[in-house]
């Protein structure tokens, strides 16, 4: 059996200790550090991305334009989301650090890729082991759900007649009432 290198338990351990990947923006000496994402990091990307219709195509080219004119800071949004990721950071410094980014710093869309294009590698692995655990449970669901048709009827038979006592239960007797009001 072959034994990981030195680079697959170096990746395992980052991932076990959350640690930091240090990246560079392009054309700027300005280094950030990206850990692994929260679940209000990863809810808040879902926002940013939900703003933007993504099953555009290239047939499209015009209203893509549009929106990338309608929505011009969603690079530096989810830029800002994966460097803050966590929830009062995000809170406090979100909007600051989009306006920062775009107006006062400059940086282009080029440049935000960088953090992007790391920040996804994070979100992935976490999406692997929803996906796994998606997974298993879509078995159990599955072995859960084959019933012979021996049971299923058994189960129907079982529902109707707990319905049936309990629509005898809930019905006013219709029959003859006594009259208990009078008095011999």
């Amino acid at each position: 059996m072959k034994q990981p290198d030195k680079y697959a338990r170096k990746v395992l351990n980052d991932i076990n200790n959350n640690a930091p990947t240090e990246i560079t923006i392009p054309n700027t000496k300005v280094k950030l550090k990206l850990r692994y994402l929260r679940e209000y990091t990863i809810e808040r990307l879902t926002d940013v991305w939900s703003e933007v219709d993504t099953t555009r195509t290239a047939k499209d080219a015009p209203e893509t334009l549009k929106y990338a004119v309608k929505f011009p800071l969603k690079p530096y949004k989810e830029a800002a989301l994966y460097y803050l990721n966590s929830y009062w950071k995000i809170r406090l410094f979100y909007h600051f650090l989009v306006w920062w980014w775009s107006q006062v710093k400059g940086y282009s869309i080029d440049q935000m890729n960088a953090v992007i294009v790391e920040g996804k590698k994070k979100l992935t692995e976490i999406l692997r082991s929803y996906y796994a655990n998606m997974v298993l449970t879509l078995d159990t669901r599955e072995d859960l759900m084959k019933m012979t048709s021996k049971e299923a009827e058994q189960y129907r038979a079982e529902l109707t007649s707990v319905a049936e006592q309990l629509s005898s239960k809930n019905t006013p007797n219709l029959g003859v009432q006594e009259d208990s009001s009078s008095v011999l």
